[in-house]
């Protein structure tokens, strides 16, 4: 963790230096014509995972808690304590096909894979304290999500430099190490391979929470995983239970995050699944097209 204190500015500072995996298809006020990373889709993204390890069913008393943490202006009307700082600009207008497991290719402007980031999370020197448990949300946040247009299924992986796992089991051990240090490690069971982390008790939330996490076995290359994720997501949600865009129906989000990381020399599949409270998930069409779609992009059951 790279941590400095300047006492010019007197801010406390953490860098995180990240690589895309696969193409990011973040868009900001030109969306037709270019793609950016931008932080606010970064922090977007960031208060989303960090939710995902709230298990307050009050709705009041959680918002209440996010905005004191990141800031806002419905509860607390506070700025964050929290600043991200990008150390360079990162623009691409290369064209991507997000939708590369379907004949018809739909091609939208992207960051292209292999692009280089640095990210810099930094807090005012009287709130340095706190850093170490925004340090860990992040990291925690650099294990499971993507960023930008089709995130949930793949697109916009990173992976922080300082991730250097040579097995499946080192990737579900430095998880496992995140959740303890944030001190969320008791509400779940861990295992080595397949399914690394699952929920013990029910979920009484309103909003996502985690439930599980898998790998999947890795493949020579990132775009592989992605292209297996689109056709998972075309055969195993044929009826909907796995997320729909209906028009008058509105859309239900997806509860499979995918997103790839490279462990070794290869590129693995990793699924999280979100849950809220509700019958939903207990439906045997849920769990069994979940599963269809699990073994599509490679995961062992």
């Amino acid at each position: 963790m790279a941590y400095q204190e300047s006492g010019v500015t007197a801010v406390a500072q953490s860098s995180y230096p990240l690589v895309l995996l696969t193409p990011a298809a973040i868009h900001g006020a030109d969306p037709r014509e270019k793609a950016e990373f931008r932080l606010p889709s970064l922090r977007g993204v960031w208060r989303y995972w960090w939710r995902t390890l709230q298990d307050e069913p009050n709705h009041e008393k959680l918002l209440a808690k996010e905005e004191e943490w990141f800031g806002g202006t419905r509860k607390t009307k506070q700025q964050s304590p929290v600043h991200l700082t990008l150390a360079r600009a990162m623009e691409g207008t290369m064209r991507e096909n997000i939708l590369p497991h379907r004949t018809s290719p739909t091609f939208v402007p992207a960051l292209p894979a292999g692009g280089e980031v640095t990210v810099t999370l930094s807090v005012r020197k009287r709130h340095q304290e706190r850093l170490a448990q925004y340090d860990w949300h992040f990291q925690y946040m650099l294990h499971l999500a993507s960023f930008g247009q089709r995130s949930r299924r793949g697109f916009g992986a990173v992976q922080w430099t300082e991730h250097q796992w040579d097995h499946v089991e080192e990737y579900g051990e430095s998880l496992r190490m995140t959740l303890e240090r944030i001190g969320a490690a008791d509400a779940f069971s861990f295992a080595e391979r397949g399914c690394l982390v699952a929920r013990r008790e029910d979920i009484a939330t309103p909003h996502p929470v985690l439930y599980a996490v898998w790998v999947g076995e890795g493949k020579e290359s990132a775009a592989e995983v992605v292209k297996a994720f689109g056709r998972a997501s075309h055969e195993a949600n044929r009826y909907g239970s796995l997320g729909y865009m209906r028009g008058k129906e509105g859309k239900l989000s997806s509860p499979l995050w995918c997103t790839v990381r490279k462990i070794g020399n290869r590129y693995h599949p990793i699924v999280t699944e979100v849950r809220s409270g509700g019958s939903r998930y207990s439906e045997p069409r849920y769990e069994r097209d979940r599963n269809r779609f699990l073994e599509i992009v490679g995961v062992r059951i």
